[in-house]
């Protein structure tokens, strides 16, 4: 006699932008979800809430579908037009949204508003989805590594979607390694003379990468400074005035003259990379699995994949074995997830890793072949 197969479900464990859209994403799928996801401090450690994402449209789109959009679109600020450029020797590469027969390339949003539009969105009420905002506690993950092969945390399958320090991550025995850039990203906020016109613009300079990048009010822009540290320490001392005076002149003042609006926070950049996406019946989505240099703005994109690609292989499961009677966590679907993000992930991750480098080298001849690495940069932007 056939034993009865155990209730389908999830438990996703990450309070983060990954998390709440992991949990949403499983229970629209009908799956029995428990999103294990404290609140976000006001403040958080690595200064996130101001930091600003490049939503590329898949991501809008996935968005569109889980019911987050709505609370975001009228914070939102399309890209136009993209500004890529290197100092010296002077070269620019542009493109235009229209020239792609895009509305935008992409839609600019803040940390904070695109955390409490998930947050709002779950807190309207979704079918299946159960929220725990208690973090998980040490007695929680006894044995859960004995446990990955089969009910990991009670349930069938696990989304470890906890960030770049992800405690799952590193009790699952995953293997993984880190690279350190030697640099931090300074980030700030700046009001601008001139409206910044829906553009976004980056500069490889002797200092480091620069970005400004549109917010929605039309003279205000986020700025994405990739700096050594001891150029970071600069930065970070500066009076307002200085700081605004010294990304004025490394972006040739092409907003006007700069006003502050906030202090300056740094992170360190580091590169994460797994030998595997998948420990049993444990997924990794987003920073639990990888993290990326800054240079093309790809970081939460890259995540956002990883979930269309899981919600994928769970799709086509529940297709041809319905939605009552599929294993969210069976082998076959997280070998499937894990293979599709076997090769997208290296492929973004060691291809930002090579363009930084190069980009970013001195060696007699490099500066002049830098167009092509300007293309690339936008040819990686356009995967996601």
């Amino acid at each position: 006699m056939n034993r009865a197969q155990p209730a389908p479900s999830a438990v996703v464990v990450g309070g983060g932008i990954l998390g709440s859209l992991s949990a949403l994403a499983l229970s629209r799928l009908g799956i029995d979800t428990r999103w294990v996801g404290p609140r976000e401090p006001a403040q958080r450690d690595d200064a996130a809430q101001a930091r600003a994402y490049a939503l590329a449209p898949s991501t809008v789109r996935l968005l569109e579908r889980l019911g987050v959009w709505g609370h975001l679109i009228d914070t939102a600020q399309p890209v136009v037009r993209m500004e890529i450029s290197q100092v010296a020797p002077r070269a620019r590469f542009d493109v235009l949204a229209a020239d792609l027969g895009e509305p935008a390339l992409a839609q600019m949003v803040v940390h904070a508003d695109l955390m409490a539009a998930c947050e709002a969105t779950v807190e309207a009420g979704v079918s299946g989805l159960q929220r725990t905002e208690a973090p998980l506690a040490e007695s929680d993950l006894i044995g859960f590594r004995d446990n990955l092969a089969h009910r990991p945390l009670g349930a069938s399958l696990v989304v470890a979607a906890d960030g770049a320090q992800s405690v799952l991550r590193r009790r699952s025995g995953l293997l993984w390694s880190r690279r350190d850039y030697g640099q931090q990203a300074v980030v700030a906020a700046f009001r601008t003379e001139q409206p910044h016109g829906g553009v976004a613009c980056q500069w490889f300079g002797p200092a480091g990468i620069l970005a400004l990048l549109p917010l929605r009010d039309p003279q205000v822009v986020s700025m994405v400074f990739s700096v050594g540290h001891a150029t970071a320490a600069t930065l970070m001392a500066a009076s307002p005035q200085d700081l605004a005076a010294r990304i004025g002149s490394e972006s040739g003042h092409r907003f006007g003259e700069l006003q502050a609006l906030s202090e300056p926070t740094a992170v360190p950049l580091v590169m994460i990379a797994v030998n595997r996406m998948v420990a049993g019946r444990m997924a990794l989505v987003g920073d639990a699995g990888h993290t990326v240099h800054p240079l093309a703005g790809l970081g939460l994109n890259l995540g956002m994949q990883d979930l269309l690609a899981l919600e994928a292989q769970l799709l086509a499961a529940q297709t041809t074995q319905g939605v009552k009677g599929f294993d969210p966590g069976a082998g076959r679907i997280l070998r499937a997830y894990a293979c599709n993000r076997a090769v997208a992930v290296p492929t973004v991750q060691w291809g930002l890793d090579a363009l930084y480098r190069f980009m970013s080298s001195s060696l007699p001849g490099l500066p002049a072949a830098r167009a092509w690495g300007m293309q690339a940069i936008h040819s990686l932007k356009g995967s996601t």
